[in-house]
């Protein structure tokens, strides 16, 4: 007795964003470009609220689009149609290996350049922060002095002589 197991278990829009690592609003939107560009309205299975259906295969070319669309020459338009357009995407699965490398691979130099730029800022940072130190450290040994040279005055004996005699004095 053969059972058909050949069946296509479909997930709901919030499920395939998550596993897609995207926002709802986003997988709409290149959900909507797919079917635009593919020329078919009805390239997602639909619920009975008119709601796209995602299958395993339609996320593993969400997948490819994404990973196409962080190369620099590559815009989302063109993503698409390159994920479109490869032969072999009706046979990818959900765990398909090539694209979580090219996904890996695409990625790598943004990381590195993204870690590079936030070293850079540090470094800045750590600059910015002797120099900041070094400022303040002078600023609090001026109004130390400062302070100094008022505790003087202020206990120093204040002489005051009047107007003739001060006048006069030179003459005396």
């Amino acid at each position: 007795m053969n059972k058909n197991t050949d069946f296509i278990e479909y997930i709901s829009p919030n499920v395939a964003a998550k596993k897609l690592g995207i926002a709802v609003t986003t997988l709409r939107k290149y959900s909507s470009l797919i079917e635009k560009l593919s020329g078919n309205k009805s390239y997602f299975e639909r619920d009975s609220n008119n709601s796209r259906l995602y299958s395993h295969i339609d996320v593993s070319v969400l997948k490819r689009v994404i990973a196409l669309k962080v190369r620099p020459d590559f815009s989302l338009e063109k993503s698409i149609k390159q994920a479109l357009s490869e032969n072999d995407v009706a046979s990818v699965s959900d765990p398909d290996i090539r694209f979580e490398s090219d996904t890996n691979n695409d990625l790598q130099p943004i990381q590195d350049d993204k870690l590079k730029q936030y070293e850079a800022l540090i470094n800045q940072l750590v600059e910015s922060n002797l120099k900041l130190s070094g400022q303040l450290e002078k600023a609090i040994e001026k109004i130390e002095n400062h302070d100094k040279k008022l505790l003087e005055l202020e206990q120093a004996p204040i002489e005051k002589a009047g107007i003739f005699s001060r006048i006069f004095k030179n003459l005396i």
